[in-house]
């Protein structure tokens, strides 16, 4: 029967007092903050009611909880189920968050691998969402992360960039909008088009996605469910958990994979998929790709970061970078006119339009590596 492998960052037989100041406090210790369940596990949060078991369990004051479950184990395989468990750049705090705050050593060896640059401060944007309107369709992507290089410069110098040729004052006017409600010019109030500010430098892009497995329908009658196998676990340290749906991931993937990566290309940038080896095998397994069969193509490569558990020299299991794959995409990212073209997006939005995109999100993460 799958039952959790890791709760709120930590093998589950680990019940030290250490470990447990963490877990009563709902910590997610990947992102140095309350847990999130990863961003995507909203409806199994937990109401923590004078009714409710587990409202004992937390620090008084605490009124939710999301199930803080990072991994299952199912038979022999371990699988992440929680996306901050691969990579977690998340800042809940006010102002610019301080240089590598809570970064992992399997974070950094992550971004080393995957190319992004070495001693330069890099800013990193979590749940970008960006809309278009391109005649009667709206494009609309959800990113995991973009990630570019800081520079310290004004909003209208940077407009000046060959970058955002075409741009406009009233771009200009509502990008100073956009930045001033998120909060980067930190109480100024005039001279905002000149303020200097930490501004992504988009001419050297990267957006990052995470795959992660996901869990399997629950049964709750019989205590399989999220939420029971959460509470029984902190409560009794014995439960059977939800199984693994794979390839409603990986399906899903598919549908971002070839856009993502074309859309990235179209604006001198890369996109950069994180998935764990179980789930990547898993796809090898029920598909006919084999990536050590993939040829490498520089102009349309599909770019994987492999993670995997490993156990350390002192026996502990602990999150690494695996291996990194590049490999021949198989269509034209500027179209074919041939029915794969559905894959594609129809045009990419101005840089302009990606940066507005940006500052309507707080910085996340400076990463330097």
């Amino acid at each position: 029967m799958p039952t959790i492998f890791e709760l709120f960052g930590f093998l589950i037989d680990d019940r030290s007092p250490e470990v447990e100041l963490i877990r009563k406090a709902r910590q997610c210790p990947f992102m140095g903050a309350t847990c999130d369940g990863g961003g995507n596990r909203y409806q199994t949060k937990i109401k923590l009611t004078p009714q409710e078991p587990l409202t004992q369990y937390f620090n008084s004051g605490i009124t939710e909880v999301i199930p803080g479950v990072c991994s299952i184990k199912s038979g022999e395989d371990i699988w992440v189920v929680c996306p901050r468990r691969l990579f977690a750049a998340k800042f809940d705090g006010k102002g610019i968050p301080s240089a590598n705050r809570a970064v992992q050593q399997h974070e950094r060896d992550l971004l080393i691998q995957a190319g992004l640059p070495v001693e330069t401060e890099i800013g990193t944007w979590a749940e970008v969402s960006l809309k278009h309107r391109v005649a009667d369709a709206e494009i609309n992507y959800h990113f995991d992360y973009v990630l570019a290089p800081l520079v310290e410069t004004s909003l209208s110098t940077l407009l000046d960039q060959r970058n955002f040729s075409g741009s406009t004052e009233r771009d200009l006017d509502e990008l100073i909008k956009i930045a001033k409600k998120s909060g980067y010019f930190e109480g100024r109030r005039q001279g905002l088009s000149d303020a200097v500010i930490p501004l992504p430098d988009l001419s050297n892009l990267y957006i990052l996605e995470i795959m992660t497995a996901s869990t399997s329908g629950s049964d709750t009658e019989n205590s399989t469910d999220m939420r029971s196998a959460f509470r029984n676990e902190l409560l009794f340290s014995t439960h059977t958990s939800p199984g693994i749906n794979k390839r409603q991931v990986w399906g899903r993937m598919v549908t971002q994979l070839f856009a993502k990566t074309a859309l990235a290309h179209q604006w001198n940038g890369r996109t950069i998929w994180v998935i764990q080896d179980s789930l990547l095998h898993n796809i090898e397994l029920t598909t006919r790709l084999k990536t050590a069969d993939v040829p490498s193509n520089p102009q349309r490569n599909i770019s994987l970061v492999i993670m995997h558990y490993s156990t350390n020299v002192d026996g502990q299991v602990e999150m690494s970078f695996k291996d990194t794959i590049e490999g021949d995409a198989g269509i034209e990212f500027d179209g074919s006119d041939t029915f794969t073209d559905i894959l594609l997006p129809k045009l990419a939005p101005p840089k302009v339009e990606l940066l507005k995109a940006i500052l309507r999100r707080k910085l996340d993460a400076i990463f330097r590596l």
